[in-house]
């Protein structure tokens, strides 16, 4: 296996994993919304039914890992945002230029983002920064932000790459 293959393999399980995470969060959404409609409709017999307890905590913890795992995928098929509109009428050179530069810039500011979010999960640690509800230490999620990002670099160098000038 190339290390190009092995590197879209890892790229594609983390996207899923992502994926699940979301899939996920739209379960505990739809649940917790189905809490509140209860909790409407049992108010009028003088019931309650609670949502789901530390759902805000645990949502806000999964969106960051999910959403940042998708990007590397994104990077990875060109299903980021690009300058096609004005480069489709660009001479070959200049469209493969744009498409180096930009992809150097990617990977430049993802692996800067790595950077800085590594510090911060070893200031968050040390300042023993936790979820309100739920308790859960914040600074477990932050690497899989790192993880995402350095991905996301890789994704970008490898699309240099390509021979499709894309």
């Amino acid at each position: 296996m190339t290390v190009r293959a092995a590197l879209t393999t890892a790229i594609t399980g983390w996207a899923l994993m992502g994926g699940v995470l979301l899939a996920l969060i739209v379960a505990a959404t739809a649940l917790n919304a189905a809490g509140f409609t209860a909790n409407a409709v049992a108010r009028s017999w003088d019931g309650t039914v609670s949502g789901v307890p530390g759902y805000e905590d645990a949502v806000t913890m999964f969106v960051g890992v999910a959403g940042l795992a998708m990007f590397p995928y994104a990077q990875l098929n060109h299903a980021h945002a690009a300058i096609d509109v004005v480069m489709q009428y660009a001479p070959p050179w200049a469209s493969r230029a744009v498409a180096v530069l930009s992809a150097l810039l990617i990977a430049a500011i993802a692996l800067a983002m790595a950077y800085m979010l590594t510090l911060g999960t070893f200031e968050v640690r040390a300042d023993r920064v936790e979820t309100t509800v739920l308790g859960w230490p914040v600074w477990v999620f932050i690497p899989f932000a790192v993880v995402s990002c350095v991905l996301w670099a890789l994704a970008a160098l490898v699309s240099l790459g390509r021979s499709d000038g894309t």
